[in-house]
């Protein structure tokens, strides 16, 4: 299928295309961005981006690492499963049913990605435990610190599942060294990054009532009857594997981390800064530690079956949702080639309360980045965190990252800076617009209007 209807993914593959493109004679990226190649905690994956985008094309490459990611979990949570509950591969199956978890779908690159480093840091630092070296030690620190690169909440979170582990080891000797794979990363954050200080937005918490609905992101798709089969699956499975098993045995450590992960889900923010949905973040580790908690023997591969049962039900339905989805996405995608090389577009996108992964058009626009060059002022370019600035002092309504407008755009400035709109469900505007400009395509929702200078 042509375009994947992630929410946030055409903006990081079209950031990763810009910073590959910035010195392009064929494009004029380099008039508007910049890139800030320090030690951030977010560049890992534009950085990929940027790399495989020089040599394939993007979209290519954007497909190869969703899938690349969504098989890079399941092996990642195996390769520290194994480390955590020996001998219990058939439980390890079960992480299957989270390859496609919120993030996925959120399109959120660099968490998603971020999660097997997550895993991988962990399973090297638990064979460290098991028998300590020099090279060990410095494979567990060289992950930590790629899990810093990749995303900052990976890293807190690699730490806080070593500090909630280690609580029932005293060793101060374990300790000190355990502490010592951090400090590169920390020192990279408080050198380069402090991003959390440059936050103006308040902290912005979930009542119970909202932290107990968002709970079921544990295990979201496109179907709710699958999600709760899926919830019901997991029960079932904890029930079966312990009631009449001699093999049968809990696993302490891992109980108290995974206490830990759901203190923690209940206590972080949802909101803070330019960072949101914090707290659900917690939940594909839960989900994993989980499957470590316990011991079930030769039960857990008579289950086993399920887990793969309901893989293959949660792949079908993913996929026949993103082909559903493809004729409206085409549709949009038509107004690109209705544009010269270069245009500079704004975005203009109103949201109407869906549920996030359902959101398959805010960002669609930024496909136009890659197939016409367009310059827009909406890709990421978070200080302090994202490799890519935007250099060029261009007017650029605030309304668009809430997907409101409580106040209607400047419509001088928006004739001034720009050559088209990309217009989306906002027929609040279109008197306004035709003032300024000629509707010259219309697909859906989205309506596209040229500029008259």
């Amino acid at each position: 299928m042509q375009f994947p209807p992630l929410l946030d993914y055409p903006n990081h593959l079209a950031s990763g295309f810009v910073l590959g493109h910035l010195h392009d004679p064929a494009y004029q990226f380099g008039r508007y961005y910049a890139g800030d190649w320090r030690p951030y905690p977010y560049i890992a994956s534009d950085f990929l981006l940027m790399m495989m985008c020089r040599v394939l094309p993007a979209q290519f490459v954007g497909k190869l690492l969703l899938s690349l990611g969504v098989l890079a979990f399941p092996l990642s949570a195996w390769f520290f499963l194994r480390r955590a509950n020996p001998g219990e591969n058939a439980l390890a199956l079960w992480t299957l049913l989270a390859a496609h978890n919120v993030f996925f779908l959120y399109g959120f690159l660099g968490f998603f990605f971020s999660l097997s480093v997550m895993f991988v840091s962990a399973g090297l630092w638990l064979r460290w435990l098991e028998r300590p070296s020099v090279w060990r030690w410095a494979a567990a620190c060289s992950a930590v610190t790629a899990a810093y690169l990749m995303h900052f909440f990976g890293f807190a979170f690699i730490a806080l599942i070593v500090a909630l582990y280690s609580v029932s080891r005293p060793r101060w000797r374990e300790w000190l060294y355990s502490a010592g794979m951090f400090l590169p990363g920390m020192l990279f954050y408080f050198i380069f990054s402090r991003a959390a200080s440059q936050q103006t937005s308040d902290v912005v918490f979930n009542t119970l009532d909202d932290k107990l609905e968002s709970f079921w992101k544990i295990m979201q798709s496109h179907s709710t009857r699958l999600d709760q089969a899926t919830l019901a699956a997991v029960v079932v499975l904890f029930i079966a594997g312990w009631v009449r098993n001699r093999e049968f045995r809990w696993n302490g450590r891992w109980c108290l981390v995974a206490a830990g992960l759901l203190v923690t889900y209940a206590a972080l923010p949802v909101g803070f800064g330019a960072g949101w949905d914090i707290d659900i973040r917690v939940l594909p580790l839960l989900f994993v530690a989980l499957f470590a908690t316990v011991r079930m023997g030769r039960r857990a591969w008579w289950l086993a079956p399920l887990a793969l049962i309901l893989f293959i039900a949660r792949t079908v339905e993913l996929t026949q949702h993103f082909r559903s989805d493809q004729p409206k996405l085409q549709g949009m995608a038509r107004a690109f080639a209705l544009t010269p090389q270069n245009a500079r577009v704004l975005p203009i996108v109103a949201s109407h309360d869906e549920d996030p992964i359902e959101q398959d058009y805010p960002h669609f626009w930024a496909y136009g980045v890659i197939e016409r060059g367009w310059f827009s002022p909406y890709l990421s370019t978070l200080p302090r965190l994202l490799p890519l600035r935007m250099t060029a002092d261009v007017y650029a309504p605030d309304g668009f990252w809430d997907l409101t407008y409580a106040e209607p755009p400047d419509w001088e400035q928006v004739r001034d800076n720009y050559d088209y709109v990309w217009a989306y469900d906002v027929p609040q505007f279109h008197s306004a617009l035709s003032k300024i400009s000629e509707r010259v395509y219309a697909s859906g929702k989205l309506e596209l209007y040229r500029i008259r200078k």
